[in-house]
């Protein structure tokens, strides 16, 4: 029988975008440039006829030709993954792909991973950081740990890390005439916050301002960035306490007033529910929950 199936290389390039919905992520992924893969994927949509991607601000979202193709062509591209393993004459480890967000695995996960890694040597442990949890019905990834209220839907989710707000500053900047005013001087000071204004002002309800009418912040929507803003002096940051605690340890940053405030959102471990969590999955799983390295109430 006749096959009409295009270039393997087109084919591939094409399932990496739709896996990362990015061009950028998707050559990393390959080892190869942006440009070489806008390549191929443009000439399988020419060979095709049909566009597979809509093009959007920071984003690539699959057409419906899109979606139609990457299904299939996923699996079958796991299939052959698979029967490659079965017949390598070399060892092979078991991958285990896990989504972390970027400010968690720069402060908490990356210093504390090589005890996961050394403890399981036979895991192909890769890392891939997004803010949101992952779409399990087109990402190929197995567990996930994301920031958010843990109510994703298809998601079994186990909340690791508190994500209780606190208001962080320079030690120049926590001075005695801020503590003797109480937080309500704060509204006439630089707010810095990343998610919603609103956290502000459960924030100042909480130290108890009534009145949260009067005052402006600026959103930062990138933690690093936030946490930089409040290294330099810059103002005073709204930053997750658990976070920062090296910061404050330290004398870096200092917490001004004890208010801590709970907006709904945390740390979340997540997994697809429809699906048995692989043993790697449960292996990984197994340590982030039961190392004792975890501050927050589990």
């Amino acid at each position: 029988m006749s096959r009409k199936i295009p270039s393997f290389s087109a084919l591939r390039a094409f399932e990496a975008v739709a896996s990362t919905r990015s061009f950028t992520a998707a050559a990393d992924e390959l080892g190869v440039t942006q440009a070489a893969v806008s390549r191929q994927v443009r000439s399988l949509e020419e060979l095709l006829g049909v566009p597979l991607f809509q093009r959007l601000q920071g984003t690539n979202e699959l057409t419906e030709p899109g979606r139609r193709l990457y299904a299939p062509l996923r699996d079958s591209l796991d299939r052959i993954d698979a029967a490659v393993r079965s017949v390598s004459a070399w060892p092979t480890k078991t991958l285990l792909t896990v989504s972390v967000a970027p400010f968690f695995s720069s402060v908490w996960l990356t210093p504390r991973i090589m005890s996961f890694i050394h403890a399981n040597p036979a895991i192909d442990l890769r890392i891939h950081h997004s803010y949101a949890p992952p779409d399990y019905t087109r990402e190929r990834v197995d567990m996930g740990i994301n920031w958010g209220n843990g109510d994703w839907r298809g998601v079994e989710s186990v909340k690791v890390m508190d994500g209780g707000l606190t208001v962080v500053c320079t030690p120049e900047l926590a001075d005695a005439n801020l503590s003797k005013d109480g937080p309500a001087a704060l509204r006439k000071h630089a707010l810095f916050y990343e998610f919603k204004l609103d956290d502000w002002g459960q924030w100042f309800n909480q130290a108890g301002i009534d009145d949260t009418r009067n005052f402006t912040a600026t959103r930062i929507d990138d933690t690093h960035a936030l946490r930089r803003i409040a290294l330099n002096g810059d103002g005073f940051a709204l930053l997750c306490r658990e976070m920062v605690v090296e910061d404050l340890d330290c004398g870096r940053l200092q917490q001004p007033f004890d208010t801590t405030v709970d907006t709904g959102s945390h740390y979340y471990l997540n997994y697809p529910s429809d699906r048995e969590p692989s043993s790697a999955a449960k292996k990984f799983r197994s340590w982030l929950l039961g190392s004792g390295l975890i501050t927050a109430t589990i």
